[in-house]
């Protein structure tokens, strides 16, 4: 039996969200829903086809909406 396939998109759910990629496997796909939010603040969602639901997000900001200082 293979793992269900999950869609990560970049956005938010109901409002012009982007596909980015398809990963197989829940864990492999928070694990990369995380590289690409490391990589590229924003916020991220892991969507599952099959049952139709979203089973994670993330939402990161880079150092200017932070506040941070260099």
């Amino acid at each position: 039996m293979s793992d269900t396939t999950y869609d990560i998109f970049s956005g938010h759910l109901n409002n012009a969200a982007l596909w980015i990629e398809a990963v197989e496997g829940l864990g492999n796909a928070y694990q990369r829903m995380t590289e690409l939010a490391v990589n590229s603040p924003g916020c991220y969602f892991i969507f599952c086809t099959r049952t139709h639901t979203v089973r994670g997000s993330i939402h990161t900001r880079n150092r200017e909406e932070r506040g941070d200082r260099a």
